[in-house]
């Protein structure tokens, strides 16, 4: 049953086309993802679906009776409303019919008569059907999954921060259950737990959801269909994110070559036409095969493939390493953290080795940012011992990015940050960045979220750092800003701590679990997939809750699809750093070999360069190990291809 259509859409702002031309379809219980560049149109057809905005031309069609609920759209409510009440605005369907099957009930005292009981019995197998006996199961699940405690249910709604409203309002549509369901970046202000619980939401959800995105596991896990805003366009495709991006990287070759092989059959009947052209001075049947081969040219010009716009730029943007730090990069032991006094964290003790990138997880509020703070000197210790390494340099790209001048041109932001810095090197440094033309005298307050973060990280590039901490650095970014920071962080040398709920990057850059929860940090020595396994292994094994024992199993969760092309360069990365790691070991050892050499009539300190040795050669023979595993799997993988 179509849920949702769309035909002929158009919608302009002055001279800038936002929408032209485009038409689709939504049947029930689809889950379709929009994604496309911040700026490329997608909340605008949000508004242009709801009709808050009017289209210059076309019609969006929605069957009568259809309830239609969008999450940037939050009401407003009176002001003493707690997060609770709000949140049950959700059930205002069902709070209509419950005022008129007791105004029902009134009546029958006095009239019994069949029409009214006909009336009554309908509109209470209605109310049945659509969950109004299961309200407060609702409520209770929807709030334990977004992680909202009775505190945060009971304070005023008015009272919340904009990311607080948008989580309620998230919750409060879940509760409406509506039958067409637009949802604009829902995961931006929820934690990894939230976000995985919404997933499971959104894949069982029975009505039909359209949801714009950067989060690139979510949209595999969710989505089954993909249509992507570029330049005023809709393109359409019947699969998730990756099987899209995959089909869209296969058609951009196909019609590269097409092209080509059309400015080659072009290029050859110009030759032949201006030959002809010469020879046909002296007869007039050379000139009209000539003419006739220009028009055939003019033809093939006219209707000559279009390529799809893939930007393939090299990123040239670097950050500087800060010089070679000691093996031992930071080391916490003991320590206790919070405010006034009170700790947030206690006896959080791990070490951070050279090269190493390392994820910090957890909840919102469990006490990420806090221990950020108090690594950058902005929050002292309550107790224990932190240690930075030696000629280690830090450097935070923190969640929420700033500038002293945002009134400023980006060119004039380097001159100014930078003493000595010339225009012309400003402008090499920007355009590394990005930053092309024209650009670089765009205000910093007029950039977008993507931009920002480039300007940050230029701006960076000028400091030497070998301990890198991030705090959010994908969030609010669009795609393609996620996977220009991701390439320089791949390129980067130093030693990384950083905090995401972005499943994807962590995926692609952690070697390394930290988890802060029960108030201290848990240590995991791998990957993000193998932290997952070994999670889902400690939930499979734990005794379920008595209030959950009866419940159904889940359905398992779909994990996305990763094209081989993209496991293979994965798999070459891990190669080329494990290789490297190997290299810096093995460098290690040679030169605690020559000092045990110097040192070897010195028995006690003999000892302890031999325990070194032993701790360095164990190293060694375990990234060995893991090298030859990595290489194997990369032979297989290209044998396959």
């Amino acid at each position: 049953m179509n849920q949702l259509q769309v035909t002929d859409l158009c919608k302009s702002f002055g001279d800038h086309e936002i929408v032209s031309h485009i038409s689709f379809t939504l049947v029930r219980g689809e889950r379709v993802g929009l994604i496309g560049r911040n700026g490329c149109g997608k909340t605008t057809l949000f508004k242009l679906l709801t009709g808050e905005l009017a289209a210059d031309a076309g019609e969006v069609t929605i069957p009568p009776g259809a309830r239609m609920e969008v999450l940037d759209q939050i009401p407003l409510y009176p002001a003493a409303f707690s997060v609770e009440q709000v949140m049950r605005t959700g059930f205002a369907p069902l709070q209509e019919m419950e005022r008129e099957l007791s105004l029902l009930r009134t009546q029958m005292e006095k009239d019994s008569s069949r029409a009214l009981l006909s009336r009554y019995d309908s509109l209470h197998a209605r109310y049945e059907h659509m969950g109004g006996y299961e309200q407060d199961v609702r409520f209770a699940r929807v709030a334990n999954g977004l992680a909202m405690t009775q505190d945060f249910l009971s304070r005023p709604f008015s009272a919340l921060s904009g990311g607080e409203k948008t989580k309620a309002n998230l919750a409060r549509i879940m509760l409406a259950s509506p039958d067409i369901l637009l949802l604009d970046e829902p995961t931006n202000h929820l934690d990894m737990a939230s976000i995985e619980w919404t997933e499971e939401f959104l894949y069982h959800y029975d009505g039909t959801v359209l949801l714009i995105s950067h989060d690139r596991t979510f949209l595999d896990r969710v989505t089954t269909r993909t249509m992507e805003l570029r330049d005023a366009k809709l393109t359409d495709y019947r699969g998730n994110y990756s099987e899209y991006m995959d089909y869209r990287e296969a058609l951009a070759e196909q019609l590269e070559r097409t092209w080509e092989r059309e400015q080659k059959e072009i290029k050859r009947l110009e030759t032949i036409s201006t030959k002809l052209l010469g020879w046909g001075i002296q007869t007039e049947r050379l000139s009209r095969a000539a003419l006739s081969m220009q028009k055939r040219i003019a033809r093939l010009r006219e209707n000559q493939t279009e390529r799809l716009k893939i930007s393939r730029r090299r990123i040239r943007a670097t950050l500087e390493d800060g010089g070679r730090s000691g093996d031992e990069v930071l080391l916490l032991k003991d320590i206790a953290v919070g405010y006034d006094g009170v700790p947030l964290l206690r006896d959080v003790s791990f070490q951070l080795r050279r090269g190493e990138r390392v994820a910090l997880l957890g909840d919102n509020g469990a006490g990420k940012t806090t221990l950020f703070k108090m690594l950058t000197g902005e929050l002292p210790a309550l107790s224990g011992r932190v240690k930075f390494g030696t000629n280690v340099k830090t450097a935070l790209l923190p969640q929420t990015l700033t500038f002293d001048r945002p009134d400023r041109t980006l060119l004039d932001t380097l001159l100014y940050s930078q003493r000595g810095l010339t225009a012309q090197s400003a402008r090499d440094r920007l355009a590394s960045y990005d930053f092309i033309g024209e650009e670089v005298f765009k205000r910093v307050a007029d950039l977008s979220g993507g931009e920002k973060a480039r300007l940050k990280h230029c701006l960076l590039s000028f400091e030497p750092i070998n301990l890198f901490l991030l705090d959010e650095p994908t969030n609010h970014l669009d795609i393609a800003s996620r996977e220009w920071v991701e390439s320089v962080l791949e390129e980067y040398d130093g030693t990384l701590l950083f905090i995401s709920h972005d499943r994807y990057f962590i995926s692609r850059m952690a070697n390394r679990i930290l988890t802060v929860e029960n108030g201290t940090v848990s240590d995991f020595a791998g990957g993000f997939e193998a932290y997952q396994s070994a999670r889902a292994a400690r939930a499979a094994t734990a005794p379920p809750p008595a209030a959950a024992a009866d419940k159904p199993a889940a359905e398992p969760k779909r994990e996305r699809r990763i094209s081989p092309l993209k496991q293979e360069r994965a798999l070459q990365r891990q190669i080329a750093a494990c290789e490297k790691q190997i290299a810096e070991i093995e460098e290690e050892l040679s030169a605690l070999a020559d000092e045990m050499t110097e040192k070897a009539s010195d028995y006690a300190v003999l000892e302890q360069l031999s325990a070194r040795q032993a701790d360095g050669q164990s190293k060694l023979d375990e990234l060995y190990e893991r090298w030859q595993s990595l290489s194997l799997e990369l032979e297989a993988l290209q044998s396959e291809a």
